[in-house]
């Protein structure tokens, strides 16, 4: 039986095969197909089943899961190409979507800028005036309906949305619906009897949470990208149909969890790839007893950084998407506008690298297809860590005297008298520097030490960069898993069915144990509900409680773990005392106003079903020296230099053996540079195991995520 995973990219499509039981998976390749990106996740399959020496037919009759995670939504919010959405908001709240709470101006912005504040705005409205239309109706913050709802006039919005503005879904956003839904749930009804068939988004089911604008920007945002996904889905399921899966795929949640088809809320598959590449890391955390991972993804436009500890990862408290705050569960991502098409470019005298990137097209000087800033891949191509005639598996062949010539241009006779490759060196120097002062932001600033960390460097750059960025952050241990290229598609393979429910409510330990019991018990009724909908056996259910605390009188809350079992005076004092500790170690002993008190303001639960059993992979002993294939000169940086460098085909190198470096290490996808006095060593998965002699890391500062 197999597990497969499909990621699509805006380069290549992915697919991950693991095998139950089996070693090392089957990773594919296709190119990405936006005209109909099913072509490329069809043709990413049929190159698996031919890697197995089986049909396409075979593969998938074999197949007992197979997840997919999804760009659908993202490409559709990045290219405004959603649905016309009409909106319902309680008489007197119509602007809050357009009000955006006097922060949209300058809401996802860097702090560089943000400095700019001329150039910025609010994003063009996803619902214009027009389109909002207001019903009387008042809950109460008790939950109480105080204003019953008009029906005519609801009805009369409704057909003005629908009839006279011509839109094809429908959002609610009522106040306090989250504590009483009836309303909402009558306007779909209305909804359903006025003008059949249209979707309708309520902002009580798709986020339960205390917000009156993230609320509604959450309904809106659904019911901008919903018609496209359901038809996406529709598609994806009847074309694997008839190809030979007889079950339904899996897709992908922000949450880094899988839901069937039926379940998908679409405004929850944002950025569904990243997520389930953090996935992928949490299942490599428990097969390698690695507990404490860096997960580091380094794409053609952004590096991204999230923590892995004892297999867990943190979900982000709220998200920004298109300028528009939303009450989405997703992974907790931080990425800066750092990758292998960043350009390099003057600021006032100063070189800068990023955050513009040259993206898929025209991409990086090197691709020959139009390019002529200097990127981060070409100075990777100059400096000898790139193949010119390997990149992405021979996918692409790399024009040296083209990334030559842009980096001739435009940087080095600025900053370097001439010298193209002392520029490449100095640009890869920026990018490396930009990158760990991301890792340690995302842990010093968070309380933890990046030196009990390992990184896990996968995307295409990563592996290229990782040594440099990971020393330059003072960890001196780096994990390129095989499929570093593929690890969304593997994360997905490896997920299991997950739901994250969450509600709003407040109490006051050490009271308020009826009202957080009550409240825990409500979501695990319902995710357990949706587990068994979505087939999995009570036996094999697993649930996590958390809530989220401060100190009474202070805005920033902090995610806490809840005790499972009984909920009284033991559990609020257990909690309460492992919330003072995180407090104190996020920011300092003493900093707390403890005699305020503790507030409990927000629970939720993660519910999940069984996912793929981890291996056991061993820790990687040297029993032999790899041979290399070849050697070609290598810039190694400043105080190094060219060095004449021995090349290694990963895909050949057997477990146990050993590489001393300098050493280039070329994968069909990805590239590792190992750099002088480093060590890898290959396990039996085939993973790539380093050590690195690094120093303690500075301490972080403030970054633009820009160069200095």
């Amino acid at each position: 039986m197999y597990s497969i995973g499909i990621d699509i990219g805006g380069t290549f499509t992915d697919a991950a095969v693991v095998e139950r039981g089996g070693s090392r998976a089957v990773l594919a390749k296709a190119p990405s197909t936006p005209g109909d990106y099913l072509e490329g996740v069809m043709a990413a399959l049929e190159d698996a089943a031919a890697q197995l020496g089986i049909g396409l037919r075979e593969l998938l009759g074999a197949a007992d899961l197979l997840a997919h995670s999804t760009t659908v939504t993202s490409n559709v919010l990045w290219t405004r190409s959603g649905a016309r959405v009409g909106l319902i908001a309680t008489r007197g709240f119509g602007d809050q979507i357009l009000i955006m709470r006097a922060i949209g101006r300058v809401a996802g912005l860097s702090l560089a800028e943000r400095r700019h504040y001329r150039r910025t705005d609010k994003p063009p409205p996803l619902v214009p005036r027009s389109r909002i239309a207001e019903v009387a109706e008042r809950v109460d913050s008790a939950g109480e309906a105080i204003v019953p709802l008009d029906e005519a006039g609801a009805r009369e919005a409704i057909r003005m949305l629908v009839d006279g503005h011509g839109a094809e879904a429908l959002a609610v956003g009522l106040l306090w619906s989250f504590r009483n839904p009836a309303h909402e749930e009558r306007l779909r009804e209305l909804a359903a009897e006025e003008a059949p068939g249209i979707p309708v988004s309520l902002s009580s089911e798709i986020s339960g949470r205390l917000g009156e604008y993230e609320r509604t920007a959450t309904a809106v945002l659904n019911a901008y990208v919903g018609r496209e996904m359901a038809g996406y889905i529709g598609r994806l399921t009847e074309r694997l149909a008839s190809a030979g899966l007889d079950r339904a795929p899996l897709i992908v949640q922000s949450d880094g969890g899988l839901t069937p088809p039926e379940r998908v809320v679409p405004v929850r598959t944002v950025e569904s790839g990243p997520a389930a590449g953090v996935a992928g890391a949490a299942r490599l955390s428990g097969e390698l007893s690695k507990p404490k991972l860096i997960a580091t993804d380094v794409g053609g436009t952004t590096f991204k950084v999230a923590l892995v500890e004892d297999g867990r990862w943190d979900l982000a408290d709220e998200t920004v998407i298109n300028q528009y705050h939303v009450f989405v569960p997703m992974v907790d991502v931080v990425s800066i506008g750092a990758g292998g098409g960043s350009i390099a470019w003057e600021d006032g005298g100063r070189l800068r690298v990023g955050p513009r990137s040259a993206g898929a097209r025209p991409g990086p000087a090197c691709y020959g297809a139009g390019g002529e800033e200097p990127t981060v891949t070409d100075a990777d191509l100059l400096l000898g860590v790139l193949n010119p005639e390997n990149f992405l598996g021979g996918r692409i062949g790399l024009d040296r005297e083209a990334a030559l010539r842009a980096f001739e241009k435009n940087v080095a006779p600025r900053f370097f008298g001439g010298d193209a490759a002392e520029a490449a060196a100095g640009v890869r120097a920026i990018i490396d520097a930009q990158m760990a002062d991301l890792i340690r932001r995302t842990t010093l600033e968070r309380g933890s030490d990046p030196r009990e960390f390992a990184i896990l460097a996968y995307g295409g750059a990563g592996p290229a960069h990782a040594c440099a960025y990971a020393a330059e952050a003072g960890i001196g241990e780096v994990i390129v898993p095989y499929h570093a290229t593929v690890l969304s598609a593997f994360g997905a393979a490896a997920a299991g069915v997950r739901y994250t429910l969450e509600r709003s409510l407040t109490a006051f330990p050490p009271g308020g144990a009826e009202t957080l019991a009550e409240g825990f018990a409500d979501l695990e009724a319902e995710g357990g509900a949706m587990l068994e909908r979505a087939g999995v056996a009570a036996g094999d259910r697993r649930i996590e409680r958390w809530c989220a605390m401060r100190w009474r009188r202070q805005v920033h809350s902090l995610r806490v773990p809840f005790p499972e079992g009984k909920i009284g005076a033991e559990a609020l004092e257990r909690v309460s005392a492992d919330f003072g500790a995180e407090y104190a170690l996020r920011y300092g002993e003493g900093s707390a106003y403890t005699e305020a008190g503790i507030e409990v303001t927000r629970i939720w639960i993660d519910t999940r079903g069984p996912s793929l059993p981890p291996r056991d992979v061993r820790a990687p002993e040297k029993t032999l020296s790899a041979d290399p294939e070849g050697a070609r000169r290598v810039h190694w940086g400043p105080g190094t230099g060219w060095r004449e460098t021995p090349i290694f085909g990963g895909p050949a190198l057997p477990a146990g053996a050993g590489i001393e470096g300098p050493a280039i290490i070329e994968y069909p996808g990805t590239t590792i540079a190992l750099p002088p006095g480093a060590e890898a060593l290959i396990d039996e998965a085939g993973h790539t195991h380093i050590r690195l002699e690094v120093a303690a890391p500075p301490a972080a500062a403030p970054s633009t995520g820009e160069a200095p």
